[in-house]
């Protein structure tokens, strides 16, 4: 009988379901991981009239096409998969994500859809369209609720910052904002640009931590700024976040030959303590630099060239320890 018609297929499936529950409550008692990922231009293929996406259509520059985007997400699902050896990632940052439909196909029609992930996703006024999003598991991310940081009617259009609120599986509220700062492409305008998300940022950071006793915070996303630049040591000012990432090998972001560490996952916790952090720099994500020696990202596209990769970013990984089984 073909498996499309078994009648116990689903009921199966169902029961793997919450046997994988109950084994992610046993084993987020001892760890809780997250990935960021820039997966460079999720676009769906339907033309938005309020944004600057018709390259993005089967009619535009880059003939992008159902099948074209449908590679990229299984690919991007195979990256979240393969990302933790021990155990399904708890969070998961994306940038560069065009909307529900992407989230949609991403959680639903990939592997992903047997872990049970959900999703949240800003909707802000960037021209082209592009956002950020969270992949959470219920199981280990409880939410409470979630807030887009927005930037005033009177600045450059520019991507909204998500917050999430939720409590994870020792109890304790954990706060999750994900970014991507402006491009450095646009010069002193994009930079004052990008400081003044990082000050919106923490004047909502600095309202927590006035709240709460002691609060639990990640930052994570495309800063688009080395570990040494003004919007990182704006949120690692006395201490307050440190940055997990900082120093990781080759870096996330190749350009004209040189990398570069411009994703980033910051802390602010007491529950939460660092086990492990690395750039996860697997086989099918990377291909031979022939230009400039050694590898480099297997983008998407390089210009309209169509390459077939899934992103110019490589994602950055991090995975902790809960406090209490250290005590």
């Amino acid at each position: 009988m073909d498996k499309r018609e078994n009648p116990y297929r689903k009921f199966f499936l169902y029961l793997l379901l919450i046997a994988w529950g109950h084994t992610i409550s046993l084993h987020a008692q001892n760890s809780f991981s997250i990935l960021s990922y820039n997966i460079e231009n999720a676009f769906d293929t339907i033309h938005d009239e309020q944004k600057d996406d018709l390259e993005y259509c089967a009619e535009g520059e880059r003939k992008w096409s159902k099948s074209r985007l449908y590679k990229k997400l299984k690919g991007v699902g195979k990256v979240i998969a393969a990302a933790d050896k021990e155990r399904p990632l708890d969070l998961v940052g994306l940038c560069e994500v065009e909307n529900d439909s992407v989230m949609t196909y991403l959680t639903q029609r990939t592997p992903l859809k047997n872990i049970g992930y959900k999703y949240l996703m800003t909707n802000s006024n960037d021209k082209r369209g592009i956002d950020v999003a969270l992949l959470y598991s219920p199981f280990t991310f409880h939410l409470i609720e979630k807030q887009e940081l927005k930037m005033s009617m009177e600045e450059p259009a520019t991507r909204d910052v998500l917050r999430a609120t939720g409590t994870i599986n020792n109890g304790d509220t954990l706060d999750v904002y994900v970014l991507h700062l402006p491009s450095r492409r646009g010069g002193a305008a994009a930079h004052n640009l990008s400081m003044k998300v990082v000050k919106t940022l923490c004047e909502n950071i600095d309202s927590i931590r006035h709240f709460r006793q002691s609060p639990n915070m990640i930052v994570m996303g495309d800063f688009n700024a080395e570990n040494n630049s003004k919007q990182i040591k704006y949120l690692t000012k006395e201490n307050v976040f440190v940055n997990q990432t900082a120093g990781l090998k080759p870096g996330s972001y190749k350009y004209q030959g040189e990398w570069s560490l411009i994703d980033h996952i910051l802390t602010y916790t007491t529950s939460l303590i660092p086990q492990k952090s690395h750039i996860l720099n697997l086989p099918f994500l990377v291909e031979p630099d022939n230009t400039n020696g050694g590898e480099k990202p297997r983008r998407t596209y390089l210009g309209p060239i169509y390459k077939g990769g899934i992103s110019d970013h490589l994602p950055v990984f991090t995975r902790f320890v809960f406090r209490k089984n250290l005590d």
